[in-house]
């Protein structure tokens, strides 16, 4: 095959949303450590990027527990199975996850699921994430996880609002 015949993929309109989430965003975080205690309020940042016409890739920072903390993850979308797929990775664990979801009907709620270790108990589990946009400037970002009975437990709530 020539390099004339080569016709690369072009994005689609769902490449195209992944566009709305560059910038820089203040991060107010809200994470429940303890069903029975508040939960432990952290502000962070986020930077994300365009990587390509199919990819965002971004880096979260925060101070966590007295300590640094980053993430990073990546989110597109695949064509062939019609759906987000998003990757992380952070400093405190050394787990890696991979999500895969969509847009409801409306396509102001993200939600995705996947797989994952659950260091504190030690085994698989699943994780779901909503993330909600109320805006070109503000969404929230909410991750769930199952426990053994089957009931879902919220982990964190995170509010993103795009810096000025």
């Amino acid at each position: 095959m020539s390099n004339e015949e080569y016709v690369p993929p072009q994005p689609t309109a769902e490449h195209n949303r992944l566009i709305e989430h560059a910038g820089t965003w203040n991060v107010q975080c809200s994470f429940y450590m303890d069903p029975a205690q508040p939960p432990m309020e952290v502000e962070g940042k986020e930077t994300v990027e365009s990587f390509g016409a199919f990819w965002s890739t971004s880096v979260f920072e925060a101070n966590m527990f007295g300590a640094p903390y980053q993430g990073r993850a990546t989110l597109g979308y695949d064509p062939e199975a019609k759906q987000y797929v998003s990757t992380w990775i952070d400093t405190m664990s050394p787990m890696f996850f991979h999500f895969t979801g969509n847009f409801n009907a409306d396509g102001t709620v993200l939600e995705m699921s996947g797989d994952g270790y659950d260091c504190m108990t030690k085994q698989m589990t699943s994780y779901r994430t909503v993330e909600e946009h109320k805006s070109p400037d503000e969404r929230v970002f909410e991750m769930f996880m199952k426990m053994p009975d089957g009931s879902d437990v919220k982990m964190f709530t995170h509010v993103y609002t795009r810096a000025k």
